[in-house]
């Protein structure tokens, strides 16, 4: 039995920095924003590294787990999850 036999997967529109947009399906999503490195001068205290970093987007497809996008994160302009389609806050209909 699959791990996410039974987890929907769920459906991200990226916007890309060109302003191209395109829909993602994945049951997961990583990203390497939160990596943390310790500063070379001062105090030792702790700094964002977010130089390279990449959001990546996995799904189990035919049972097995496949990477469906990696890109910078500087490439990308927005992700939305639009899986339930538009919602308004509050849950307004």
């Amino acid at each position: 039995m699959s791990r996410y036999e039974n987890v929907p997967h769920q459906v991200y529109e990226i916007t890309w920095q060109s302003g191209h947009i395109e829909k993602v399906i994945a049951h997961q999503v990583s990203h390497d924003t939160l990596r943390m490195r310790v500063a070379a001068i001062g105090d030792g205290q702790f700094a964002s590294d977010s130089e390279g970093a990449r959001i990546k987007f996995h799904a189990e497809v035919d049972g097995r787990w496949t990477l469906q996008l990696s890109a910078h994160e500087a490439d990308i302009r927005t992700i939305r999850n639009i899986t339930s389609g538009e919602q308004a806050p509050g849950g307004a209909v």
